[in-house]
């Protein structure tokens, strides 16, 4: 089985290198995902409190010309949500009720995820698009060609049953550690994280506040397809954060202006729900991206 994993992912880094001319293109039709790295993610939210840390469970779904990167949690809920979204015309109000009310159930049962954002990369990581959803609106932009400089060190170590070798970078205001692994010839990873001669087992911060750590990589159970949000609101990295701040700020209003007119999100305490957001946002003071 390893060895046909790696016959897949130097096929994967043949088909990155043919495709390097148009890699800032955005991918036009969906593909088939022919790869799974599935990834462990500790990390701690607050920085003052060690005892706030969590970990996620995140899949990097890779294709022959990009991959996606995303929370379990986010893409369950999605699947989940978009069920709803295509309900036959003629459905009735009962059935209706009844689906939504099934809906909310299993939503109950899903894992809870603090990332709400999908990554995409195209060949070899040489175009990075985030794409962040904010309340009913998704945005997307893009990273600068270059934005991750990375130094190959000799060090070496056997990390998830890999042999990998050490490299290291600076990004969003930490210095990261990677560990990637030349036999799995795929230069992509977490997050943003990309550009390297081999598939990224290890990730973690200089503070150890961010760790990624590669739990299967597989062929997919099932055929499912990768699919770029074309419709996602394209804009820069500075617009986005602005957006984001505005909604941290003022999430019933801007929740409110995404909705029909008269459509209120919560019309009746809406003060409750800002305090709640504000208190929350006090215990989430240690983003991935510092700057």
């Amino acid at each position: 089985m390893r060895s046909r994993l790696i016959y897949l992912t130097a096929a994967l880094l043949y088909a990155a290198d043919t495709r390097a001319q148009s890699a800032t293109l955005l991918p036009a039709a969906p593909e088939p995902v022919q790869l799974v790295a599935t990834y462990q993610l500790r990390f701690q939210p607050d920085s003052t409190n060690p005892a706030s840390a969590r970990t996620e469970r995140l899949r990097l779904e890779m294709g022959k010309s990009f991959s996606r990167f995303e929370s379990e949690g986010k893409r369950l809920t999605d699947s989940l949500l978009a069920s709803v979204q295509y309900l036959p015309t003629n459905t009735s109000q009962a059935d209706g009720q009844n689906r939504l009310q099934d809906m909310l159930s299993k939503a109950a049962a899903l894992p809870r995820t603090a990332f709400r954002h999908a990554v995409y990369k195209a060949a070899a990581g040489r175009a990075v698009w985030f794409v962040g959803s904010l309340g009913q609106t998704d945005y997307r932009y893009e990273e600068p060609a270059g934005f991750l400089s990375w130094t190959i060190v000799p060090a070496t170590a056997t990390i998830a049953g890999y042999a990998c070798q050490r490299a290291t970078t600076t990004f969003g205001g930490r210095q990261w550690e990677a560990w990637f692994a030349r036999e799995m010839p795929v230069s992509d990873g977490p997050y943003k994280f990309a550009g390297l001669p081999g598939l990224l087992i290890r990730v973690s911060d200089a503070r150890q506040h961010y760790v990624y750590e590669l739990l299967s990589l597989r062929k997919p159970a099932a055929e499912r397809l990768l699919n770029f949000p074309i419709k996602a609101i394209a804009a820069t990295k500075a617009d986005y954060l602005q957006v984001a701040a505005d909604f941290d700020r003022d999430p019933v209003g801007r929740m409110n202006a995404s909705l029909p007119t008269g459509s209120g999100f919560f019309p009746d305490n809406p003060g409750q729900v800002q305090r709640l957001r504000l208190e929350r946002a006090k215990k989430n003071n240690n983003p991935l991206e510092l700057k």
